[in-house]
């Protein structure tokens, strides 16, 4: 399991700008917080370009931990019906 708090640094930030999302936005949404917490953030929208796919939707992200217990994003695509519950 991941401790808590989770420290910044074991963040991958460039890996995660791959995948549409900067520390500057997770900052500025006020998500930053809530990660570092464990908790789940709000909608975050995300684009994902890779060779082979283009992908746009809105997610919530939350860190948890891989095989050897360091942090990774873990991204929950919403569907239409949850994001207008919201």
């Amino acid at each position: 399991n991941i401790r808590y708090p989770i420290y910044e640094e074991f963040i991958e930030y460039l890996r995660l700008k791959a995948a549409g999302i900067s520390k500057k936005q997770l900052e500025a949404e006020g998500n930053m917080e809530l990660l570092l917490q464990g908790k789940e953030t709000g909608i975050v929208p995300l684009k994902l370009h890779i060779s082979v796919l283009s992908l746009t939707m809105d997610a919530t992200l939350k860190l948890i931990p891989d095989g050897n217990g360091r942090p990774v994003m873990e991204i929950n695509g919403l569907r239409q019906k949850e994001e207008a519950a919201v």
